[in-house]
């Protein structure tokens, strides 16, 4: 019986800072779904989040997203992927509206009823009109968070979604990722030290070196 193509894959992905290689020739597939990433520190989640989401250059191997390839076909790759870092996101000039008119012009699939949705569910109201400079840290993340949520990408990918976020915006996060663990055809890849709340769809667990 065959099975079905991967969602996302990764083939020989390797990535090394100043001599010490984090990610080292890693295959992994992916089917849809929430999965969890977990592991020790040092393991390199943050790093494989970022290679491929494409914030870093992988020195070795690539990942493909339904067969799309992130080293031979970057654009079209990126435009199914978003990613939400631990860090600001950048455009910290942008108000949170902005800032999402300008991401939906590059994703075809940006959802404008889905970011009020998010901007109700995190609270953001108050602040759309407001630079995300000059907001807190917890009010610049809830506000990456509603953007990447809404772009409609094929694969979403989270690093540590739940820190600073208040009561409500942290039960809001935790029913969308409810919902993501039931897509059938997108996949949510999260980090996170912090228990999830919700059933994930599979969990990857990495080993310390």
């Amino acid at each position: 019986m065959s099975h079905p193509a991967p969602l996302l894959s990764t083939t020989s992905l390797s990535f090394a800072y100043e001599q010490r290689r984090v990610v080292d020739l890693w295959s992994q597939d992916f089917g849809p779904g929430l999965c969890w990433l977990r592991g020790p520190n040092g393991t390199g989640k943050s790093t494989r989040l970022k290679l491929l989401a494409g914030a870093l250059q992988p020195q070795w191997g690539t990942a493909r997203i339904a067969g799309v390839d992130l080293v031979q076909q970057p654009l079209a790759y990126r435009r199914e992927i978003c990613f939400v870092a631990a860090e600001p996101p950048p455009f910290e000039h942008l108000s949170p509206g902005e800032r999402f008119g300008f991401l939906a012009r590059l994703y075809p699939n940006a959802d404008a009823s889905a970011w009020q949705r998010h901007v109700q569910g995190f609270g953001l109201q108050p602040f759309l009109d407001q630079p995300l400079r000059a907001l807190s840290t917890g009010t610049q993340h809830k506000a990456a968070l509603a953007a990447a949520l809404a772009l409609g990408t094929r694969v979403v990918l989270l690093d540590e979604p739940l820190i600073a976020l208040d009561a409500a915006a942290h039960e809001h996060l935790q029913a969308v990722l409810a919902e993501a663990a039931a897509w059938r055809d997108r996949l949510c890849l999260v980090v996170s030290h912090e228990a999830l709340g919700v059933v994930p769809s599979a969990v990857l667990e990495l080993a310390a070196a």
